[in-house]
């Protein structure tokens, strides 16, 4: 379906405005966090921190199995964050971390939407090279 269909430029465009979109809502989501411990907080960072480069590596890398595997890790990572108690960060509203897994799975699926819908050639001409000038 040609709806669906992307140029390389447009898909580059839709990957880095869909990033900088969610790097922004993740650092709001993150402004929420005033009543966590900074031991809890520093945990969520560094799993966020790891979200987010696998995240970036959808886009990147040429090993799509290993990076495939490290996004399912990270989604049960996310997902043992809701399902554990012991998992979820001590003094962090509930409601707070259900906004931050959608952000977080919202992002993920966007990403994986855009990297997967298919590309079309770009059907402009390559422009001329310029007469070189004496």
């Amino acid at each position: 379906m040609k709806l669906f269909r992307n140029s390389e430029g447009g898909k580059a465009g839709s990957l880095d405005g869909v990033n900088l979109f969610f790097g922004a809502l993740l650092g709001a989501n993150l402004g929420t966090l005033d009543h966590v411990p900074l031991f809890d907080y520093v945990k969520l960072v560094i799993l966020l921190a790891g979200t987010v480069m696998t995240i970036r590596m959808m886009s990147t890398s040429r090993e799509r199995r290993r990076v495939l595997l490290l996004v399912l890790f990270y989604v049960i990572l996310i997902v043992a964050l809701l399902l554990l108690p012991d998992f979820r960060p001590e003094g962090m509203n509930p409601q707070d971390l259900n906004r931050l897994v959608a952000t977080l799975a919202i992002w993920i699926g966007s990403v994986l939407l855009i990297e997967l819908s298919p590309v079309q050639e770009d059907r402009r001409e390559p422009a001329a090279a310029e007469p070189p000038q004496a």
